[in-house]
């Protein structure tokens, strides 16, 4: 268990099902978007390293936030933890209110395992 929400509401961080690996959405508490934007993908990272994984074993993301123009202007920050060119698939969505009132942004992901690049088969270990 990553937090104590898990037990409390009922779900997991993360699942792993054969070759898929499932991340829940990550939120942060810190002041601003770009902060948040920052800890949550640094929070990915952490977990994945904790699956034997990286960044580079993701293949979808959907981040969820409170201000989708804020966020348009945060590429930058969010092409920063990935290689040049081996972007995951995403969809962004704003909505009204995240868990806490606090939350501008929260992002779930997918990762693989094993996966395939422009015909390249990658095998993660």
């Amino acid at each position: 268990m990553y937090n104590p929400w898990e037990a409390e509401i009922g779900y997991s961080q993360v699942v792993i099902a054969g070759n898929n690996v499932y991340l829940s959405g990550i939120a942060s508490d810190k002041a601003t978007l770009e902060e948040q934007v920052r800890e949550i993908y640094t929070l990915i990272q952490n977990t994945l390293k904790d699956n034997n994984l990286g960044m580079e074993s993701i293949v979808k993301q959907v981040i969820y936030t409170t201000d989708i123009e804020a966020f348009k202007k945060l590429g930058k920050v969010r092409k920063e933890k990935f290689r040049e060119g081996q972007y995951p698939s995403s969809t962004l969505v704003e909505v009204q209110r995240l868990y806490s009132p606090n939350h501008l942004v929260e992002i779930e992901v997918v990762a693989f395992k094993e996966l395939t690049y422009q015909g390249i088969n990658l095998v993660i270990d």
